[in-house]
């Protein structure tokens, strides 16, 4: 059987496959997965369309049925024009009937959409990062639910707006031993630290450890596997996404800095490449390469530049090129400085979602943000697309807030500690503790607050409890005002810690400076801040925020 043969067969079993409705979630995926490898060299945005349509398929079809329910219980829902109709279209399945270009074309209709300020329409702020595992025919074989593949990952990028690049698209190989050339299986080792930190939780579930002999013995372990997640993460960047890392940027808040980046790598090409013809995608993933210079080695520049000429003959164009990059990033972008940015939204396929992609270097201290699916984000968007302002949902009455906290009772030392934060940083909250809400009750707190807390789970045992405690708490005091008398972060929280009841908060004898005004408004930023205050690295990595950004507007 010849290639052309071949490739004919294989044309006519995806159309076969195509004309089935309602596909289970894993062929479907698996299917999409398979077309965006026999379209990515010839049509990027039809690859990156089925990349988009890979990702949680099956969550999809639930949400689309459910709202297919609630339009079928509700007559007066059914109207084309209603939100809860629109947003079922969002989220549902073009028919495999529809032409393919036709489903390219309303996705970047979509992307255009995104995010757009509400009456200042075109003015977007939000960058969509999307990471796809290659399609692997071993999945389809495998039947043992412990082996976890590493798989080479397609890097999709969406900077939202009109008059924006396209979505373009990187794929990066499965990572390799430097030293020896074999495949490192970070899946595996990632699913490994799981259950093993799973495990260690669950080792001794006591409120206090025997003796020394057993509290030795359980910290060991939890350093361990500390270390492990420490290892993994710089295998994440140095083995695995390497200098396309840089890809997962948001735009600087500085106009002028993203606009002096752009002009000055169109001069640099005008002036030592002007007989190239140099696409928009090259130009912009020069201009990410640019901003990631703060985070990347020189070799892993001199590659992304090598990426973008392949075949350039001239080897001093590309070296003068990595040297420009390099240069041009020390003069502009100064870290701490002018470098904040806008909300990256990450679109995460299943199995990329165990991985800690936000203690990366290159992201530790930006606002990102996890979506299942590009469906999902931009159904986000619509529904709530009147009060987003510069990319992010407006939060205006925080102090209407509710909690619950500790309804299964197993909690107690948490359940002080949070209410004694509640009652000092949020009195107006109204909310339960210690006790299982009604359904009545729990769908009044939940719909008639801005903000909801629900403190319901801990780290399995008390001996840990603190810690998630001590991030609820910085993270909560970072993002919402409060009238109490000394800020959260400044107060003697020795009492506290040890849950004793009914303490009276004092200011900290430690404390030089107490800037009592202090609170940052945007969610994610405020996360990622309150990240710096606890101590074990697994509870870091394991605390990531999901859905649209969400800032606080406080009133003058």
């Amino acid at each position: 059987m010849d290639s052309s043969e071949t490739s004919a067969n294989i044309s006519f079993i995806l159309k076969e496959l195509d004309d089935i409705h309602f596909q289970a979630g894993p062929l479907f995926q698996r299917l999409q997965r398979y077309k965006c490898l026999n379209s990515c060299q010839n049509n990027e945005l039809d690859a990156i369309y089925n990349l988009i349509e890979s990702h949680s398929p099956g969550l999809r079809s639930k949400a689309a049925l459910r709202y297919e329910k609630l339009l079928t219980s509700d007559a007066e829902s059914i109207n084309k024009d209603s939100p809860l109709y629109l947003t079922k279209e969002n989220m549902g399945f073009t028919c495999s009937t529809a032409a393919k270009e036709e489903n390219v074309r309303r996705v970047l209709r979509q992307i255009e959409d995104l995010p757009k300020r509400y009456l200042l329409c075109i003015i977007s702020e939000w960058t969509l990062v999307q990471l796809t595992p290659q399609y692997n025919a071993a999945d389809n074989i495998n039947e043992d639910n412990k082996i976890y593949y590493t798989n080479p990952i397609h890097i999709s990028v969406f900077n939202c707006g009109k008059n924006q690049v396209d979505p373009f698209m990187v794929t990066v190989d499965s990572p390799k031993d430097p030293v020896n050339g074999k495949q490192v299986e970070l899946a595996q080792e990632m699913m490994s630290i799981i259950t093993g930190n799973k495990e260690a939780l669950m080792f001794n579930k006591q409120k206090t450890f025997k003796n020394h002999k057993e509290k030795s013995s359980y910290f060991n372990r939890r350093q361990s596997i500390e270390d492990r997640l420490r290892a993994i993460i710089r295998d994440l960047e140095n083995m695995w996404l390497k200098e396309w890392r840089c890809l997962l940027s948001g735009k600087y808040y500085d106009d002028k800095l993203e606009e002096q980046i752009k002009y000055e790598i169109k001069n640099f090409l005008k002036s030592e490449a002007s007989d190239l013809d140099i696409s928009e995608k090259i130009r912009t993933i020069l201009g990410y390469v640019v901003k990631g210079t703060p985070y990347l080695t020189s070799v892993e520049i001199k590659r992304a530049v090598y990426y973008c000429f392949p075949k350039m003959e001239d080897k001093n164009f590309r070296r003068t090129l990595a040297q420009f990059i390099k240069n041009l990033g020390d003069k502009l972008i100064v870290r701490g400085v002018n470098d904040k940015k806008h909300p990256l939204i990450l679109i995460l396929d299943d199995s990329l979602d165990c991985f800690p992609w936000e203690m990366m270097d290159i992201l530790q201290n930006e606002p990102i943000s996890r979506v299942p699916s590009f469906h999902f984000i931009y159904s986000l968007f619509k529904e709530h697309e009147k009060t987003i302002v510069d990319g992010h949902k407006i939060v205006s009455e925080f102090e209407r807030g509710a909690y619950i906290v500790n309804p299964d009772m197993d909690l107690k030392n948490m359940e002080v500690r949070m209410m004694n934060f509640f009652n000092y940083w949020t009195p107006k909250w109204t909310g339960t503790s210690g006790s299982q809400p009604g359904g009545e009750t729990f769908f009044e707190l939940l719909t008639s607050s801005e903000i909801f807390s629900p403190c319901v789970v801990g780290m399995l045992w008390e001996v840990t409890d603190l810690d998630t405690d001590i991030l609820t708490t910085e993270f909560m005091s970072q993002w919402i005002p409060s009238t109490a008398p000394t800020h959260w972060k400044y107060v003697d929280k020795t009492k506290w810690k040890k849950a004793e009841d009914k303490i009276k908060f004092t200011k900290s004898k430690t404390v030089v400076d107490d800037d009592s005004n202090y609170c940052e408004p945007e969610l994610l930023r405020a996360l990622s801040l309150s990240k710096k205050s606890v101590s074990f690295y697994g509870t870091k990595s394991a605390c990531v925020a999901r859905g649209l950004p969400v800032k606080i507007q406080i009133s003058n």
